[in-house]
């Protein structure tokens, strides 16, 4: 995924619209939409596709999420606020 890294990265916002509409578009129609890379959305989605649902909702942080600027990062920030590790 580290190819990824080095081109215009997802914004959070942009990680939880691939989240909420995944299914609905290709990844292509994600990489136009948002201007970026196919690459770029294919690393978001194999992200995506690795974090893991909280059972339990009281277990979801209630604090501000910390993030660098690498992809990884990016997506469990998204991922945490709607109740992913």
């Amino acid at each position: 995924m580290t190819d990824a890294e080095s081109k215009i990265l997802p914004t959070v916002e942009q990680v939880e619209e691939i989240m909420k509409d995944w299914g609905r578009f290709t990844v292509e129609d994600f990489a136009i939409r948002f201007q970026l890379e196919k690459e770029v959305v294919e690393a978001t989605v194999a992200y995506l596709r690795k974090l893991k649902r909280i059972s339990d909702e009281d277990s979801i942080p209630h604090i501000a999420c910390y993030r660098s600027d690498k992809l990884e990062s990016i997506v469990r920030c998204a991922g945490s606020r709607h109740g992913y590790v």
